[in-house]
């Protein structure tokens, strides 16, 4: 048993038999290395309470013995240890109807920060957020074509570094850093067959990452990152079980149950633009024929509406001209929202979810968008019966984030929620 473990069960043991009793002892505070444990600890009751307040950002009391499952007096007996020792902060209340009002919980942003990494085709974005959720710095640059996974290790190594000095603090304190790839990932942490950046297919990216970082390295798919951002900050909040379908450059997704995003047996869930809707339609550059993809992505949207209209836009510029009403562009959106409708459709026949939370670029058309999605899923979806009033349709909500903010910040959450963790130091 660890020092860290013995010290603190026999002060748990103490506070138990003796509650009124004195400390014979100063509870020293908690050293990086042992709070890293703490943070990590997949079975331990104090590591179960971390985590929970990390992934929420402040809770109740009542709210960690929902979580955790753990006995309301081992929760309270937990709290004030962890308070001693500075892990752990109380701060305003919140009214909770009946009764007093209970203190909000959270973790003490000094002891720690977490890294979020968003590995683009040409861009990289790192964002730095404390224990209590808030951002701390935010950076975006440009990187060359084809970069190396080695190369963007030493990049985010390098700028995480001046990103720490610019904001004083210290870099030995990164709890973890979470990466988002547009890549299946496995659980071995290797990119799988299908990345925006193929050169990396079959490599060890979180080994790359590790060897020049040292910390928990967290990798994942981006879609799952969303996901995660979405249920921690964004349209998800509270949401137990949902699909996410991300409609962008090409199309991802995610399925979470029971508030766990599902990876699958090899790390390459809800890969939802790869539904093969046309065995003899167009070839996708994953190999099959008349994938999603092929009809609702972003990349071949905008190559039809150039061979339609000759005019070459970027997929920002192509929402724009939806929401302006351009009859071609409007058209396209719907024939790409009758084609996602149909894969919806299949996936909520397999899944049954209770909501859809509708993210990416394309997303930002708005109401348009989401009309025609849930009419045309509608038409392909299994329907309610008449004798069972009680099931009902899913819900379809637009996701919170713009951009890639979702991706970046859901790298951040890889972290928070202890998620895809794939490398350890050392």
């Amino acid at each position: 048993m660890k020092s860290m473990e013995i010290s603190r069960y026999i002060f748990l043991i103490r506070k138990m038999l003796c509650p009124s009793m004195k400390p014979l002892f100063i509870v020293q505070e908690i050293g990086m290395d042992e709070f890293r444990e703490l943070f990590g600890s997949l079975d331990a009751p104090a590591g179960k309470i971390v985590r929970a307040i990390a992934s929420s950002g402040s809770v109740t009391a009542t709210e960690l013995v929902s979580s955790t499952g753990l006995a309301r007096s081992t929760v309270s007996t937990l709290l004030t240890d962890l308070k001693e020792r500075g892990i752990v902060l109380e701060g305003e209340t919140r009214s909770g109807g009946f009764g007093r009002p209970t203190r909000l919980i959270s973790l003490n942003p000094d002891k720690g920060f977490c890294a979020g990494v968003l590995l683009g085709l040409n861009e990289l974005r790192i964002a730095v957020c404390d224990l209590a959720h808030t951002v701390l710095s935010d950076c975006w640059f440009e990187m060359p074509p084809d970069y190396t996974p080695e190369f963007a290790a030493e990049q985010v190594a390098l700028h995480l570094k001046e990103q720490c000095d610019a904001i004083g603090i210290e870099a030995s304190k990164l709890i973890g850093l979470g990466l988002a790839v547009s890549a299946p990932v496995s659980f071995d942490g290797r990119i799988l067959n299908g990345s925006i950046l193929p050169t990396w297919s079959g490599i060890d990216v979180a080994n790359v990452f590790s060897s020049r970082i040292e910390c928990p390295i967290f990798l994942e798919n981006e879609s799952h990152c969303g996901a995660l951002a979405e249920m921690t900050w964004g349209a998800a909040v509270g949401e137990r079980n949902f699909v996410l379908f991300k409609f962008d450059l090409g199309i991802g997704g995610a399925i979470v149950i029971n508030g766990t995003v599902q990876r699958g047996a090899f790390g390459n869930a809800a890969e939802f633009g790869h539904i093969s809707l046309n065995p003899h339609g167009p070839l996708c550059r994953c190999g099959n024929r008349g994938c999603l993809e092929t009809y609702a992505g972003g990349f071949n949207l905008m190559r039809i509406a150039e061979q339609a209209t000759g005019k070459k836009v970027n997929l920002e510029e192509f929402v724009k001209l939806i929401q302006e009403g351009e009859p071609s562009y409007v058209r396209l959106m719907e024939d790409a929202a009758e084609m996602a409708g149909w894969g919806m459709g299949i996936a909520s026949t397999i899944i049954s979810p209770p909501l859809f939370v509708i993210s990416g670029k394309l997303a930002l058309a708005g109401e348009p968008f989401v009309a025609a999605l849930r009419r045309n899923f509608a038409r392909h979806s299994l329907r309610p019966p008449n004798y069972a009033p009680e099931l009902r349709s899913p819900r379809f909500v637009t996701g919170k984030f713009t951009g890639n903010d979702d991706t970046v910040m859901g790298a951040v959450a890889l972290v928070l929620h202890q998620h895809g963790q794939v490398s350890f130091p050392g």
